[in-house]
Parts: C-alpha cells; sequence; structure tokens
C-alpha cells in the first residue's frame, strides 16, 4: 500500500543545535529519503509514521469490511493520506441523474498542522467535483501513545460518527437538488468567494482585475453545472465544487488542487457555501 501511495518512507526526529554546538532542546522533523525538514518539535513529540497509518487502515478495513480506495500526499510529504470507501452512496441526484461516492479519509502530518484526524470525502462522479466535508466527528484525534489496538479501536468509533454524520450530508445534498435557485443566491455565494458583487456592477469599482477574473471563472463554473444538474441549490454547490476542483488558481507543486480541497482555500469556500446553502434550506 505504501508503495502504491509513494508513501513507503519514515520521518525522524534529528537534534537541532546551538550556533555554539550545544543542544538547543529542539528536534527537526526530517524525511529520512529526502532530508526535507518539516517542522521542528520538542523531544516528547511522537512522530506518527505512515507504516502506522497504512497498519491502522488495514485493519480497519478487516473489521469494518470498508475496502482500502486511495492515498497520497501533499507538500513533499507535509501531510499525507489514506482513504477507505464508505458504504454510503447517492444514486440519481439532480438532473442528470448523478451518483455520489463517499469516503473515509485518514489525514495526517508530519509539519505540524494537524495530529491524525478522520473526515468524509465525497465525489461526484460525472465531473470528478471533491468536497471534503467539515463534519464534527473531525474533532476527534488517535492517540500517539496508544496500542495499536486502541488506535483501531478509537478509529472506528470515530468513523461510525464519521459515516452518520455523512448520511445526514447526503440527506442535505438530495434538499438542494430540489430547491429552486434564485438570482439572490448565486450573488451571494460569489460576493463571498470573490468579493464581487454581480447585482451591482457600481460596488466594484475597487475590484481589483484578479478578482473579477475569479468571479468570471466561478460564474462559469455555477452556469455549466446548473445547465447540467439543474437550476437548483444543488446545481450552485456543485458550480462552486468545480471552481475548487478544476479551476482555481492553486500553487505550482504535486497535488496542491487536492491540497486546497482538503486542508486549505478549497475546503474554507467549499464548507463555507455548503453551510450558507444548507441554512437557506430552513
Amino acid at each position: 500500500m505504501l508503495d502504491r501511495y509513494a508513501l513507503n518512507w519514515s520521518v525522524k526526529k534529528t537534534p537541532l543545535l546551538l550556533p555554539s554546538g550545544g543542544d538547543s532542546g529542539f528536534f527537526g522533523i526530517v524525511r529520512e529519503d529526502t532530508q526535507k525538514t518539516f517542522t521542528t518539535c520538542k523531544d516528547s513529540y511522537i512522530p506518527f509514521q505512515n507504516s502506522e497509518l497504512a497498519e491502522m487502515l488495514i485493519r480497519i478495513s478487516e473489521k469494518t469490511g470498508y475496502g482500502l480506495h486511495s492515498g497520497g500526499s501533499f507538500n513533499g510529504g507535509g501531510k499525507v493520506f489514506l482513504q477507505l470507501e464508505s458504504p454510503n452512496k447517492i444514486a440519481n441526484i439532480g438532473e442528470n441523474r448523478d451518483k455520489v461516492n463517499g469516503y473515509l479519509t485518514g489525514l495526517n502530518s508530519h509539519d505540524g498542522s494537524t495530529s491524525l484526524k478522520w473526515g468524509e470525502t465525497n465525489i461526484t462522479i460525472s465531473c470528478r467535483n471533491t468536497f471534503m466535508a467539515a463534519v464534527r466527528a473531525l474533532k476527534q484525534t488517535a492517540r500517539h501513545t496508544a496500542s495499536i489496538h486502541a488506535r483501531v479501536e478509537d478509529a472506528i468509533k470515530t468513523l461510525t460518527g464519521v459515516v452518520t454524520e455523512e448520511k445526514n450530508l447526503f440527506e442535505r445534498f438530495i434538499k438542494l437538488s430540489s430547491a429552486p435557485v434564485t438570482r439572490g443566491h448565486i450573488a451571494s455565494i460569489v460576493k463571498d468567494i470573490t468579493e464581487i458583487d454581480v447585482l451591482n456592477e457600481s460596488n466594484n469599482k475597487e475590484a481589483s482585475t484578479y478578482a473579477r477574473n475569479r468571479a468570471t471563472e466561478l460564474l462559469t463554473a455555477i452556469n455549466s453545472e446548473m445547465n447540467q444538474k439543474g437550476q437548483t441549490l444543488w446545481g450552485l454547490f456543485s458550480g462552486v465544487t468545480k471552481y475548487t476542483s478544476h479551476i482555481m488558481p492553486t500553487p505550482d507543486r504535486e497535488n496542491a488542487r487536492l491540497e486546497s480541497i482538503y486542508t486549505g482555500t478549497g475546503f474554507s469556500i467549499n464548507n463555507a457555501a455548503f453551510a450558507k446553502l444548507s441554512a437557506s434550506l430552513n
């Protein structure tokens, strides 16, 4: 599994020395094969190796029956992830009768940005739009000091919560697919993401060319998705995830777009849009 997803490497704690040669009391977290330093830490920190994450996913898969799906890394290995197939799926959503598959994602970092956490990722099959949902179960993280058995049991409890949250998420997708969209909905989402007011051009006098270009790209994505999936809030939300999944500018590095959707700007945009559109259902 580690070879398949280019995760067959380890990190080590390397002592950091003062200019005088003395002990600084800090360590660098260093990727052993490339010697890339991700972050610094104190002696009490215990790295959670990729091999430990893989062993956990395999044992979880054996206990739950959820198949292993995918994996990879971001920013040279600063963050790594492995995924299981979720039992939750939607078929025949929207006017184009699309399918949405769910995945249970374990995300760990070697750059100090997060402890191991679990989340729900879904992909709309026709367009490969990806949405990493900020579910409540993400708050529970793995204990690095626990035994593998305890880690697996903790993870299964967390994933049970994620699967339940995912069912609720998919129910809201279905409700969005039957809720008519308005110009106000579209304008509100575009302004949130780009700060461009598409209903009143006079409010955009100070807007940058960059912001205007992003608004044009976002509106194009929204119109494209609504033409396929229907003039609904689901079509609007799909336009947002199309923009973050395929169009929005990202750094020039491997897996940068997926990194944005999982942990960065794309994640924030998608979840803010989903929260606003979900709230409009009430």
